[in-house]
């Protein structure tokens, strides 16, 4: 043939071959695929591209639309960076809302301030080697008598060296020598004015002093109820054979005559 390359013939014929066999291929595979029919033995156009599935992802109602993810909260179409809205359904407070605040405290001036009784005093005892004599006086005209034997000692003068914790214009102390009772005294801080010091009490007396002691008690206005003691550091006996009689070691035969008013007799 006249300007025909050497072989062309042969290229020509095999590029025909080959656009056959592809033809063949894509109708035999679309006539087996059931999904690529219509029903009626068509095929289906392929759909455009970019387009989507041909079906719509499980959860959503249709295709192309925004999905409403269920907990999120955000309505379709809510722009990016708002808040989700108040809930307007109305629906009764399930207690998962805020803490309800607790009572305010009261007011400073409603506070109850406890108020605390004040603690007593510690007991005084102003000597060491003394004799205490206590009774308990409830009642006005009451005495207490608190005596011991000293064996009949020659006598022109008994001096008592007293100490008191207590004085008072109701009370009253005496001396007792036997059946002699010294001065009627006062209590009153005009006579016993130094409290828990040492006094001289003295009872005028001459003769033999067998049973001694000491007699106190109230007077016509006392009030109330309380233990009065009246402690004795020794007692003289001023005479020709004077002697003074300590409380060193013991009480000294010191007792209560009766037991009204509960009387104590304490060494110390």
């Amino acid at each position: 043939m006249r300007g025909v390359p050497p072989g062309s013939e042969n290229l020509r014929l095999r590029s025909v071959a080959l656009g056959s066999l592809l033809i063949w291929a894509v109708v035999s595979g679309c006539s087996d695929d059931p999904s690529s029919q219509d029903g009626t033995g068509s095929l289906n156009s392929p759909p455009p591209f970019g387009s989507g599935p041909s079906s719509a992802p499980p959860g959503s109602t249709a295709l192309g639309k925004p999905v409403v993810i269920e907990g999120f909260g955000r309505a379709p179409g809510m722009p990016i960076g708002t808040g989700v809205p108040d809930d307007t359904g109305g629906d009764e407070d399930d207690g998962t809302s805020s803490p309800v605040p607790s009572e305010p405290a009261p007011d400073s001036d409603d506070i109850a301030i406890p108020v605390f009784e004040a603690m007593p005093a510690p007991r005084v005892i102003p000597c060491i080697g003394c004799v205490e004599l206590s009774a308990i006086l409830d009642d006005i005209n009451q005495r207490s008598y608190f005596t011991f034997n000293v064996g009949g000692v020659q006598a022109t003068r008994v001096v008592w060296t007293l100490l008191l914790s207590f004085n008072s214009d109701q009370l009253f102390i005496r001396s007792i020598v036997d059946s002699s009772e010294g001065p009627y005294t006062s209590m009153s801080a005009n006579v016993f004015g130094a409290l828990n010091t040492p006094v001289q009490f003295v009872h005028p007396f001459a003769g033999t002093a067998t049973n001694v002691g000491i007699a106190f008690g109230s007077q016509g206005a006392w009030t109330g109820e309380q233990r009065i003691s009246v402690f004795v550091d020794s007692v003289t006996f001023e005479g020709p054979n004077g002697t003074t009689r300590t409380f060193d070691a013991d009480a000294g035969g010191f007792a209560a005559r009766g037991t009204e008013r509960q009387p104590m007799v304490q060494f110390h």
